[in-house]
């Protein structure tokens, strides 16, 4: 069965342009906070964060352009996707444990602002790349399944 897979690669190398945008305003922002005499821990935190986050999810969307390489060669259910799939789950957790890096930006913007809807938002922010993990956990257990019976089919033929 063949699939098309342009329209998913175009996504996937426009999200990759964005991201590498943002890595670089946010490596900027970095060097113009070095600069000023005002350092504060928590500016340092929060771009260094979204900078590690930002650079992980490269990896991430390079793998799913792996993934989507394989797909084009007809080569979907192996192992290799397996070992594909399983680094993108612990990317993304990696991605939340880095992302708790702008939790006390966004409570001390919170906090100064007395704008404290900006809590939940960040929570919600923080907490979607788990969602993702644990979604990507359950297609790594369907892709073993799916391999087992494959391989089971493979020998009784």
């Amino acid at each position: 069965m063949k699939i098309n897979t342009i329209p998913l690669k175009i996504v996937v190398s426009v999200i990759m342009i964005i991201t590498v945008m943002l890595s670089i305003i946010f490596g900027i922002g970095i060097w113009d906070i070095f600069h000023k005499p005002d350092i504060l821990f928590i500016k340092v935190l929060f771009y260094f964060s979204f900078l590690i986050s930002l650079l992980l999810n490269l990896v991430s969307c390079s793998q799913v352009y792996k993934i989507l390489k394989y797909m084009d060669k007809d080569v979907i259910f192996t192992k290799q996707i397996q070992g594909i799939i399983n680094r993108i789950k612990k990317i993304t957790y990696a991605v939340f444990v880095v992302l708790w890096g702008i939790f006390p930006m966004m409570y001390h913007a919170a906090m100064i602002t007395k704008v404290y809807a900006t809590i939940p938002i960040a929570l919600v922010f923080i907490f979607s790349p788990l969602i993702l993990s644990t979604f990507t956990a359950v297609i790594e257990q369907l892709l073993r399944k799916i391999i087992e019976i494959k391989s089971e089919n493979d020998l009784t033929v």
